[in-house]
């Protein structure tokens, strides 16, 4: 496998596992790091950051999911692809570009620390049925 191949398979097996955790795997697995272009701590942050993006929504049925919608200074949570959709298609008609993802519960919690703590200016509306709370 390729290295990217290598790393797109231990992120699906382990998608708890830091981009050291990954550097560490792949010299453990006695893969050339020193054979990507740039740092390979950055290199390998962009693929992860480029797998989760691009993960596919069909997962696990036991393994809660949820659906986030991002533009701009605004964060959107829901329970399903449809309740997203329909605010991604809203942004969209409002000429924004949002993006939406697809993330485990405990991603979820992992990434919404970041606004939190970093940009505080960034309204978070947690939009799923089960949150007492709807905005952060």
């Amino acid at each position: 496998m390729t290295i990217w191949q290598a790393v797109r398979q231990s992120w699906l097996i382990h998608p708890d596992w830091t981009v050291t955790d990954h550097l560490a795997w792949l010299d453990d697995e006695a893969y050339d790091t020193g054979t990507l272009t740039g740092d390979p701590a950055e290199v390998v942050g962009r693929w992860l950051a480029e797998h989760l993006r691009t993960a596919l929504m069909s997962r696990l049925a036991d393994e809660a999911r949820v659906y986030m919608v991002a533009e701009g200074d605004m964060v959107a949570v829901f329970h399903s692809t449809d309740e997203a959709g329909v605010m991604a298609v809203t942004l969209t008609g409002a000429n924004l570009e949002p993006e939406t993802l697809c993330l485990t519960e405990a991603q979820w919690e992992q990434a919404h620390a970041v606004p939190r703590s970093e940009l505080p200016h960034v309204t978070v509306t947690d939009a799923r049925t089960d949150r007492a709370a709807g905005a952060s």
